[in-house]
């Protein structure tokens, strides 16, 4: 396991005329085919029945065809169905779909974000499963990586569990340390001497947020502090959540000097209560994000952030997964730890009030 970090040109997903031939296969314009592949809210099912349906048949092979003909060039980016209440439309979600996208093109594949139910019901996603119209998937916010990769192992269609470390496992797959980035955003806010610091965390029914706020208990602990229960509290990760989630601990009665914000998103949002209560940062607060996309620069206050670089990470997934599609290689795990970085920017205090 090693901490590795590529970047991949940008290249298109699907080629303009080619999102028109589906459409016409399907029945659908090509603006159609574009929200079905994107996962996009609003597509009836019958309609993305008969787009996929479509996508499933085209011929997506080069030149120099790769493989056997007829096989899916079809990847899926895929999270269970009841991981979707979350939303399909987020910073990781957007950022994987286009780093899977950009790769996919690379070796003439198509990509699709999506949801399946693990026991298979009669979502299109699940039909495609059983049909083993994926020629391979990318998998995301599992809970039971074992349980949400099995029918994926019954139809054998080769799939990698992305933003999840899973060394205890036969799993592959690939993520950052969510531990750690817990630890790291925490421990900087404790070293610039914060004291009371508050956490506006995702919901701990997974695991990635279940290890933000270990991170952050061990660096209190390290630092020989306590965290203070009514300080930690679940938000959406979203920008109304993290607004609420500001707007309801900055008036306690006694609230915190600092937060750490599980998503960039929700950090915007917990600027903008922050703004609407008279609160500066980072006079009277510092706030660090934990994401790190590059829209945490251009906030105001520009944010502190541990930066985990997703489309990175997802650019790598694919292309070991589409390793894994072409030439099944006969090794035992693929196990990726990518590395994070703390970037310090305005919405903390300057060094010369550290210890």
């Amino acid at each position: 396991m090693q901490n590795i970090f590529i970047r991949y040109k940008i290249v298109a997903v699907i080629a303009r005329n080619t999102l028109r031939d589906i459409g016409l296969k399907a029945g659908v314009s090509a603006s159609t085919v574009s929200r079905v592949l994107n996962g996009v809210a609003g597509v009836n099912e019958g309609t993305r029945r008969r787009v996929l349906s479509a996508v499933h048949q085209m011929d997506y092979r080069p030149g120099e065809a790769r493989g056997d003909a007829g096989r899916s060039r079809l990847i899926g980016f895929l999270m269970p169905a009841a991981a979707e209440q979350w939303g399909m439309r987020t910073n990781f979600t957007q950022q994987g779909l286009s780093a899977i996208g950009d790769v996919a093109a690379r070796f003439n594949y198509a990509a699709m974000v999506g949801s399946y139910n693990p026991q298979l019901g009669d979502k299109a996603e699940d039909v495609m499963i059983a049909r083993q119209e994926f020629a391979g998937a990318l998998l995301f916010r599992t809970r039971d990586e074992v349980r949400d990769s099995e029918p994926f192992r019954k139809h054998d269609i080769p799939f990698l569990i992305v933003n999840r470390l899973l060394p205890g496992t036969a799993l592959n797959y690939i993520g950052a340390d969510h531990l750690k980035v817990g630890f790291m955003a925490a421990e900087h806010l404790l070293k610039y001497r914060y004291r009371r610091i508050g956490l506006l965390s995702g919901n701990t029914r997974y695991v990635s947020n279940r290890l933000y706020q270990q991170g952050f208990e061990q660096a209190h602990a390290a630092a020989g502090l306590a965290v203070e229960p009514a300080l930690v509290t679940e938000i959406e990760l979203n920008l109304e959540g993290g607004y609420e989630g500001a707007r309801r601990l900055m008036q306690l009665p006694a609230p915190p000097d600092a937060l750490v914000v599980s998503s960039d998103r929700a950090a915007l949002g917990c600027l903008k209560a922050l703004h609407d209560l008279n609160i500066n940062a980072p006079r009277d607060i510092g706030v660090v994000a934990m994401d790190g996309t590059r829209e945490t620069a251009f906030t105001r206050p520009a944010l502190t952030a541990v930066e985990i670089p997703w489309y990175d990470m997802l650019a790598l997934g694919a292309q070991l997964l589409i390793e894994m599609i072409e030439r099944r290689p006969p090794i035992e795990q693929i196990g990726v730890c990518y590395s994070t970085r703390l970037v310090v920017r305005e919405s903390t205090r300057l060094q010369e009030h550290a210890d």
